[in-house]
């Protein structure tokens, strides 16, 4: 099945922006966006395997293997310049796939976007198993509001958990590889309320692009994304 998700098709646009989501979650998380976006902006998520309609598929638990498949299914696609939005979980995504798109300067990636995620340099595992059905629901007691209500229904929770937990597994088991940074700009954006990755977080990812880097905040704490605002909007597409 097809990896991407174009939920307002745009034929004439500039630049491809491919929306990458945290753990959890499926490429619907990004519908709005792709709706209150400018025309010249063509949203296309990626739909991980393991939820929503590819729900029948076995999730991926190893972030390095599940960018190569992206970089791979990216590489195939026609049409206008691309550039990367990853938020949380998806924001390391992002930036594992960018690695792996030719490598060269200029890149193929026209800018990446790391949302609400501290940057590989800082990544450190937290000794979870999260493969464990006690510590998964203990994180999704304090994560968003789609995965506590999931956790709260049980019907809900049996199709959740196995995509959750191998998002999880794959974040708590991530190590960045030594090799080249990335040759693109890299755009940090931070929620003002996110206690757990603000704009100080945010800034440590300079260090991994030789592109061009800066930091903008936005209003709203770490799931800022769910309800994308006039004023993430307007960042992309000034940016873009």
């Amino acid at each position: 099945m097809s990896w991407f998700r174009t939920f307002h098709p745009r034929p004439g646009a500039r630049v491809r922006l491919v929306c990458l989501p945290y753990a959890g979650g499926g490429a619907g998380l990004y519908r709005a966006l792709a709706q209150k976006i400018a025309p010249e902006i063509e949203v296309v998520a990626v739909q991980y395997p393991g939820r929503q309609d590819r729900r029948a598929e076995a999730p991926i638990d190893d972030l390095h293997a599940l960018a190569d498949r992206i970089a791979d299914e990216l590489a195939a696609l026609d049409g206008p310049p691309v550039a990367l939005f990853g938020h949380s979980l998806g924001a390391t995504i992002g930036f594992e796939v960018a690695r792996r798109m030719l490598p060269r300067f200029p890149s193929p990636v026209v800018r990446l976007f790391v949302s609400a995620r501290t940057a590989p340099v800082d990544h450190r595992p937290s000794g979870r198993d999260f493969r464990q059905d006690a510590v998964l629901r203990a994180w999704a007691g304090r994560a968003g509001d789609a995965a506590r209500q999931a956790a709260a229904d049980p019907d809900l929770w049996q199709l959740a958990a196995p995509s959750l937990a191998a998002d999880l597994m794959m974040s708590e088991t991530y190590a960045a590889r030594p090799g080249a940074k990335v040759t693109c700009p890299v755009t940090a954006v931070a929620g003002t309320d996110d206690r757990g990755c603000g704009a100080e977080h945010m800034a440590r990812w300079a260090a991994h692009t030789i592109g061009g880097f800066e930091v903008a905040e936005v209003v709203g704490d770490h799931y800022f994304i769910d309800d994308p605002s006039t004023e993430l909007c307007g960042l992309l597409e000034g940016l873009l």
